[in-house]
């Protein structure tokens, strides 16, 4: 008898302002077109890839690492933007300029970021563990849905896995990818695919929703 499979995680946007801002779900899930599981792997991927929080950017930093630094903050910050994590995602572009240019405290800079790593962390425990608190609304509004779904969610999957497909997709559906992500985004996305750098064209997908410079 073949084993009982489990229903997807169901995603729930909560609705106090404090959560949203930590995690804003239903920005998430739009980023992923509204697939919903993908979203649900998304953010398990997140917490499995970050459970360690700040103590690798830290470490890198007290030896000096600055190369190996910047790479885990600008890593983090595509990571961020793509789950809809948008203090976490602001913090990782300061510490991100700070070690880029020089200008600033490095460690304040991380101070600022860790907190909001945790409450990130905190809030995943608690969308893929456990249901909310007692007295915590919940509800997720509809909105919109922007077109060619699939597509971009497929894309974004195939990225997540590390899927050496995404070269054929872009190369067999360029022209819609263009449509729905223009020129600039398209062409970072597809430089870092195809050289195989696959976190680096989930980087520009998080980055690009955020404009450049946010």
């Amino acid at each position: 008898m073949p084993p009982t499979e489990h229903p997807q995680v169901a995603i729930e946007l909560r609705a106090d302002p404090v959560t949203r801002d930590t995690i804003d779900v239903n920005d998430g899930i739009e980023r992923v077109m509204g697939d919903r599981a993908l979203y649900a792997r998304m953010l398990k991927r997140f917490r499995s890839d970050y459970q360690d929080g700040v103590l690798p950017i830290r470490s890198a930093l007290s030896h000096g690492d600055l190369s190996l630094a910047h790479r885990l903050v600008h890593t983090l910050k595509g990571a961020a933007g793509m789950i809809g994590a948008q203090r976490l995602h602001r913090r990782a572009c300061e510490l991100e300029a700070v070690i880029r240019t020089g200008e600033g405290n490095q460690l304040d800079a991380l101070a600022a970021l860790a907190p909001e790593f945790d409450k990130v962390l905190n809030l995943l425990g608690v969308l893929l563990d456990s249901s909310p608190p007692a007295g915590v609304s919940v509800f997720v509004p509809q909105r919109p849905l922007l077109g060619d779904a699939a597509l971009l969610a497929h894309l974004i999957e195939l990225l997540s896995n590390g899927d050496g497909a995404a070269v054929d997709l872009l190369e067999q559906s360029g022209a819609s990818l263009q449509a729905i992500l223009g020129d600039a985004t398209l062409a970072r996305v597809a430089a870092a695919v195809n050289g195989f750098r696959y976190e680096e064209a989930l980087t520009a997908l998080g980055e690009s929703a955020y404009g450049a410079g946010i």
